[in-house]
């Protein structure tokens, strides 16, 4: 074929195909609910194709039942403040199910679980992908299944993994009174294999467990501008628990405990987790996994503890850099290894300032107030222009067996009401077999601390890492 043949046949494919496009525009419909109630919305629903919009009046209606939605339909109501849709049903089960679906879009209404127990999840899927949801209010719901309830939850197979809902948005949505009374309520959960979602702007206030809860291979999430309050049960204002690898946390305002759980490669970044109500929740920041950056972010009051690793798993590779965790109540930080071990975490320029005695509710009643804890199995661990200071107890409590390889580089440590430092194993106390073999302090200062002594520098075999 000639290029002059060749372009003439382009430029027609191009239009063809640009006709069908207007073809698909002009045939789209937008059908009107005619009624008041789930039956109605659901005959709208009933008659559409792919491509059309439903639209719901600004007024209220009734679900007695769950409105299932298809695939690539959007459905819109008037906006969250006048188009209300309130749970009625005598039956236990969901408002709104989208198992099945692709290219679903909901705005601009309010689901309302009007206080039923009957009312077991606001918005439910599986085997889904590439939903919209954004700027709906859901709320109103109180404990009467044993799962949830939740605001919106997204599933897989348990135990398999499989047919999660993936590739889709839950944005600037507002969560209210998700069952406070619930121990496992949440506003959303994204659940067995629900990866690559996006959970982002979103408001919450007021649940049983947590706000953002992600478990078992929910991979590649992005979690970013959510303000949180009134997380109940254990406080978790953001959770992504055992294989929800690769989440990105960022910019979120929450009041309690940002969780990753047996995560690796995650990155938790510029977040503010704080509440200065006096109500006091378990974890400011925890880290259980492995290569992670955890960096820029504030924890400031609310917390027993603000940074923690623990659990029986390797929990090595973090770097933490640029956090300031300040009013524990128990300690600014404890790194507890356990079987698994913690090995390689680079702290750089992190603020542990003014943890507290007497307040709130420790759970070890006179061993709070340090600034930073070391628990037992902790080895190559770098603390690099790191602040200890304004402590009601010690600076550093460097505890526990299997406390080794330790390098502090232009640290300061200072005001503390007890001592500077206290520990390793055989510092202040008789030499055993699991004393420290290397200890370095570079350029620290250490003063007015009640003793402002550093333990004995003992020289590395190797070199530390830079």
């Amino acid at each position: 074929m000639s290029p002059r043949k060749s372009v003439r046949a382009l430029m027609l494919a191009l239009v063809w195909i640009a006709s069908l496009a207007a073809a698909a525009v002009a045939y789209a419909k937008v059908i009107a609910v005619s009624g008041n109630d789930s039956a109605a919305i659901q005959a709208a629903i009933d008659t559409a194709g792919p491509g059309d919009t439903i639209r719901l009046a600004a007024k209220a209606y009734l679900l007695s039942s769950p409105v299932t939605l298809k695939s690539r339909l959007r459905l819109l109501g008037a906006g969250r403040d006048k188009t209300a849709l309130r749970f009625a049903g005598d039956s236990p089960g969901v408002l709104f199910d989208l198992s099945g679906c692709e290219g679903v879009e909901l705005a601009g209404f309010t689901l309302d679980a009007a206080g039923n127990p009957k009312a077991h999840q606001g918005i439910y899927a599986t085997r889904a992908s590439r939903l919209n949801i954004h700027h709906l209010a859901i709320r109103n719901f109180v404990a009467g299944s044993p799962w949830g309830p939740h605001g919106i939850l997204f599933s897989g197979e348990n135990p398999t993994r499989a047919h999660g809902v993936t590739d889709s948005v839950i944005a600037d949505c507002l969560f209210e009174n998700i069952a406070p009374d619930s121990p496992w309520s949440a506003a959303i959960r994204l659940a067995w294999g629900s990866s690559r979602n996006r959970v982002l702007r979103n408001v919450i206030h007021n649940t049983g467990r947590g706000g953002i809860l992600a478990n078992d291979g929910s991979s590649d999430l992005v979690i970013r501008g959510n303000v949180i309050s009134g997380s109940g049960g254990e406080g978790l204002g953001i959770e992504v628990w055992v294989g929800c690898d690769r989440a990105v946390i960022e910019d979120n305002h929450i009041d309690h405990w940002l969780s990753i759980g047996a995560c690796d490669f995650c990155a938790v970044r510029r977040n503010v987790i704080s509440d200065h109500s006096g109500v006091v929740k378990f974890i400011g920041i925890e880290g259980i996994g492995n290569w992670c950056v955890i960096t820029d972010n504030v924890v400031d009051d609310g917390q027993q503890i603000g940074l923690s690793v623990s659990a029986p798993m390797p929990k090595n590779y973090f770097y933490w850099a640029n956090n300031t965790v300040r009013a524990c109540v128990q300690w600014g930080a404890q790194l507890q290894g356990e079987e698994g071990g913690i090995a390689y975490h680079y702290f750089y320029r992190c603020r542990f300032l003014g943890t507290t005695v007497g307040r709130g509710n420790p759970a070890y009643p006179g061993d709070e107030g340090h600034g930073f804890r070391t628990n037992g199995n902790v080895r190559h661990l770098t603390m690099e222009e790191c602040e200890f200071s304004e402590n009601a107890g010690y600076g550093l409590q460097l505890g526990g067996a299997g406390v080794d390889c330790l390098s502090f580089i232009a640290c300061r440590i200072a005001n503390n009401k007890a001592a500077a430092v206290v520990g390793p194993p055989d510092y202040h106390g008789p030499a055993n077999p699991e004393a420290y073999t290397a200890l370095e302090w570079t350029d620290c200062i250490a003063e007015g601390n009640a003793d402002n002594h550093l333990p004995p520098e003992k020289p590395f075999a190797t070199a530390r890492p830079h």
